[in-house]
């Protein structure tokens, strides 16, 4: 996900928009994102204090080995010669995407069930267009 934002990025600080990626990852896997593909800040939640307060929740062992959706992913992923970097705070971190307004109010919010959850990205465009459109 983070890829296909990277490529809608300009449009949507265009649009008066912006992005900030949320990790629980090590900060030097998000610096290194940040100098070689991602055009938006990655902030780290090593504590994952944003991940409670969103009731984000966390995947279970057989959810991670078991999830076909998420192992397509990453074989889709492999295949596009992208793969997983170290799985550095364990595999129960799930992830979301959320659309917030400046004033902080919560307008779109989808909580992932697995590592590749990730809603497609033109229901995500969409719920921004109506936003800043």
């Amino acid at each position: 996900m983070l890829a296909q934002l990277a490529t809608v990025h300009p449009s949507i600080v265009t649009a008066g928009g912006d992005v900030i990626g949320i990790a629980p990852a090590a900060s030097y896997q998000a610096a290194h994102l940040m100098e070689t593909s991602i055009p938006f800040d990655l902030v780290m939640d090593k504590q994952h204090v944003l991940s409670r307060r969103i009731d984000l929740g966390e995947q279970s062992i057989w959810h991670f080995l078991f999830s076909i959706g998420g192992w397509w992913s990453y074989l889709k992923s492999l295949a596009r010669n992208r793969r997983q970097g170290k799985i550095t705070q364990g595999f129960a971190a799930l992830p979301a995407i959320m659309v917030v307004t400046p004033s902080g109010n919560v307008t779109y919010i989808y909580r992932g069930t697995g590592l590749a959850d990730y809603p497609p990205l033109s229901e995500v465009l969409a719920e921004l267009d109506g936003l800043l459109g």
